[in-house]
């Protein structure tokens, strides 16, 4: 897929750094999500992480970062538990 300037969806650094930080805050929350036996904390960031990876691809990287906000607001609910990823690169 393309964005709208026919740049294949994920090429660029930002774009790159922003699936990095939508990984990375989705991969904590996933594991605090077995770890607290949360299951609705494991859907909710997989709902978020899906639909940002989908709308990255479709080259809207607005959408995919407001789900990477919703990503870092969660995580910094459990901001004292080892492996916080803290404030994201792409910001």
């Amino acid at each position: 897929m393309t964005n709208s300037d026919g740049i294949p969806a994920g090429g660029c650094s930002e774009v790159q750094a922003l699936r990095a930080d939508l990984e990375e805050h989705f991969a904590f929350l996933r594991d605090i999500s077995a770890e607290t036996r949360d299951p609705v904390l494991g859907r909710m960031a997989g709902y978020a992480y899906g639909y940002a990876t989908a709308k990255l691809e479709d080259g809207d990287q607005a959408a995919a970062v407001k789900q990477l906000a919703w990503l870092v607001n969660e995580s910094a609910r459990f901001q004292e538990a080892v492996g916080d990823p803290g404030v994201p690169r792409s910001r």
